[in-house]
């Protein structure tokens, strides 16, 4: 991102740690296929969209039910979704049906101090399409 100091005329950039992070299907699947400790895939479809198909080594966490759910205390997470709410030092790689709903719940989750944060655009669609399904 650029911004201007004091008006116009001197510019700078800022990085964020990898604000702008994303996966191919290829790296994807590696991550599916090879589940890491440091790393959560959050499948943000609503949960009538997991009946379907649903990727093993993934926690839901629907945007459009759900948007708040990462801002709220470790304690109201679990209540609330049923499990613990992820680390802020994990690294979080959201997917959804097309890629929407995963970049937006990627926002959201590094305005509630998820500085390692990721999206997987393919998404649902992308990983069905190449065999997904298939893959263990």
């Amino acid at each position: 991102m650029i911004k201007s100091v004091f008006g116009k005329g001197l510019m700078y950039r800022t990085y964020g740690s990898n604000s702008n992070k994303i996966y191919t299907f290829d790296q994807f699947k590696v991550l599916v296929q090879n589940p890491s400790s440091k790393v959560v895939l959050v499948d943000v479809r609503e949960p009538s969209e997991l009946l379907d198909y649903k990727l093993p080594h993934t926690i839901n966490i629907p945007y459009k039910t759900k948007p708040e759910a990462l801002s709220l205390s470790r304690s109201q997470f679990k209540a609330e979704m049923g499990f613990e709410k992820p680390a802020e030092d994990k690294e979080l790689v959201f997917f959804c049906a097309k890629g929407i709903r995963a970049a937006a719940a990627k926002d959201i989750a590094s305005k509630n101090g998820y500085s390692t944060t990721a999206v997987y655009p393919g998404s649902m669609t992308e990983w069905l399409a190449n065999g997904g399904r298939d893959i263990k």
